[in-house]
This record gives C-alpha cells, sequence and structure tokens, in this order.
C-alpha cells in the first residue's frame, strides 16, 4: 500500500481539514464534481460548500457494532421469478417535500425472498451514475486479477470511502474507460447502462434504476464468492465520510431503515445542468431487500437539500421494507 493511501487511511476528519478542501474547492471556482475541464479528465466527488440547513434533518441510524451482516450471508436468499405488481409510493412527490426543484426521481424496491418488485416508479428513466459506476469498476478490476490481495484492497476502499482517485486510476488503466461498461454490460445483463459521451467522465455514465438492482444481483447471486465478499463487506462499512470529505451517510444509512444495510452513494453534478444525488443499497437479513433511490436536480446548488430529499425518500419506503 502506497504511502498517500496510509495517510488517506489514517487521516482524521475535522473541522478543519473540510473547511481547507471547500476553500480549495471555492478558489477552483467550482460548485459540485464533475465540472468540465479540457481534455477528457476523471469524474471527481468533491466537498459540499457547506451552508445554513433549510429544514431540520431527519434523526440517524446506523450499522449498530456487531450486527453487519457478512458477504457471506449474501447468498441465503435467492431470487425467484415471482413477480407482483408494483405498489405506488409517487417518489417525485416525496423528493420535492424537501427539494422543491427537483426533476426527476427513480425508486425501486425488490423483495429477494420471493423475487417480488415492491416498488417501481421511472425505473428505466437514464440518470449521471456518479459514483454508482464505482461497483461495476470494482467488479471488473477483480474479475480482471483474481487472487490479486492488493487490487482486492484497493477496490474495497474504492467503494468503503467512495474513493474518486483509486476509480480514476482503475478507469484511466490499461483496459479501463467505457470497455469496463461494455464487460459489466455483458457480464450482468445490463440494459439501459450506456457510456459516457466524454469518455474521461465516468461519473457521467448512465445508469437506470433497474440496472442497478441487475448490478447488486449478479454481485450477489454470479459473481464470485471472493468478489462478492470485497464488494459486500466494503458497502457494509460504508465510511460516515467519503474520501473528498462529504458525509455520504445519507439516504438509506442516515434514516431510511433500522435494519442492517450495506450501500453505495451517489453524488455528482454533470457539467450539463444536472446534479444526480443517489442512495442505492441492500437492506435486512441476509441482504432481504435491494433498494435503490436516484434523483436529479438542478446544478448549480449545493449538496445539502437534495441529499436531504433523499433521506426522506428513504424514510418513505422503511415501511414496504417489512
Amino acid at each position: 500500500m502506497g504511502s498517500r493511501l496510509k495517510r488517506l487511511l489514517g487521516m482524521r476528519r475535522t473541522p478543519w481539514t473540510l473547511a481547507a478542501v471547500a476553500l480549495a474547492t471555492a478558489v477552483a471556482g467550482l460548485s459540485g464534481c464533475a465540472t468540465p475541464q479540457a481534455g477528457p479528465q476523471p469524474t471527481q466527488e468533491i466537498p459540499i460548500l457547506t451552508g445554513p440547513p433549510d429544514a431540520p434533518a431527519p434523526p440517524e441510524w446506523t450499522n449498530p457494532p456487531g450486527e453487519k451482516l457478512s458477504a457471506a450471508s449474501a447468498t441465503a436468499a435467492s431470487p425467484s421469478n415471482v413477480a407482483q405488481p408494483p405498489k405506488s409510493l409517487n417518489i417525485d412527490e416525496v423528493v420535492r417535500r424537501v427539494a422543491r426543484s427537483e426533476k426527476a426521481a427513480a425508486v425501486v424496491v425488490k423483495d429477494r425472498t420471493s423475487g417480488t418488485v415492491v416498488l417501481s416508479e421511472r425505473a428505466d428513466r437514464s440518470f449521471y451514475a456518479g459514483s454508482l459506476v464505482k461497483l461495476m469498476v470494482g467488479v471488473d478490476a477483480l474479475m480482471r486479477h483474481p487472487g490479486d490481495s492488493r487490487m482486492a484492497q484497493d477496490v474495497n476502499y474504492m467503494i468503503k470511502r467512495s474513493d474518486d482517485q483509486m476509480c480514476s486510476r482503475f478507469w484511466m488503466s490499461e483496459g479501463g474507460g467505457v470497455a469496463i461498461l461494455s464487460r459489466m454490460r455483458q457480464q450482468m445483463g445490463l440494459k439501459g447502462t450506456k457510456a459516457p459521451t466524454d469518455p474521461g467522465q465516468w461519473g457521467n455514465t448512465f445508469i437506470t434504476a433497474n440496472d442497478m438492482v441487475r448490478v447488486y444481483e449478479y454481485i450477489l447471486t454470479q459473481a464470485p464468492a471472493a468478489i462478492r465478499t470485497v464488494i459486500v463487506d466494503a458497502m457494509a462499512n460504508a465510511t460516515e465520510y467519503g474520501s473528498d470529505g462529504v458525509r455520504q451517510w445519507f439516504g438509506i444509512p442516515s434514516y431510511g431503515t433500522k435494519q442492517q444495510w450495506a450501500v453505495k452513494q451517489g453524488w455528482t453534478t454533470s457539467g450539463k445542468g444536472q446534479m444526480s444525488v443517489h442512495s442505492t443499497g441492500l437492506v435486512g437479513k441476509n441482504w432481504h431487500y435491494i433498494v435503490i433511490l436516484l434523483t436529479e436536480h438542478p446544478e448549480g446548488q449545493k449538496f445539502e437539500v437534495p441529499m436531504r430529499s433523499v433521506t426522506t425518500a428513504a424514510a418513505a419506503v422503511e415501511p414496504y421494507l417489512t
């Protein structure tokens, strides 16, 4: 492990370190991540420029010590082909209670035990992926380097801390870039996932809620056990703050469930007018549910309100996780 990575792992997050990063962001003139630059540049999730909250944040809840499930238990709940008509939640209305300028939202909740789709709204609508693409990048890296313990450590770190530099390294490496998406579309049976128009901007990969369900189902039921262990354990131990200083315990980890969770979050600006904030993951004993919450908002605002809106959406989904 390099000295830079060791320093990241050992870094203690303080208001001073977060303020320093925010100041650097302000000097650069950025208001979010994925701001276009000359030439192909890897997408970066950058820190939120904080300000006073517009509304009280809901209470928080996180995985209690000793109650996080291991990846080995993931296959205990195997999906079937049973399908039931989804119930209606009106996810757009829920999100707009907090983020009134929201442009679109999607939700899918799948019961893995029965195979039932409990909720499904705008499930095939495209969104910019942000860091959700790290799941595909991580699986691809592990598949191309089987048995490589250093690679497994790096992928775990990338997902657990939503580390952009690690993702950019994989994306820009030999065999990386949009070729990763081509391989994962075929491997995972993805239907709506598309490469970014700028091949260097991995965060501008297009995904859908239905495809994110397929990503999770592949990881849980088809991926080799070694890959599943690395990915799911990283999600179940997602740190409160990402490597860039952004607090990533919103949505599912913040309020969405009092059951065990394993999550991959996403927050990014496209540079084309869209801000994306997503909360996705596995919930419950033996990872009973797959929960996907995707939202899109106008670019040029702070992330706090969209993040609270996703937390509100997760709370609205909670009654369906019985």
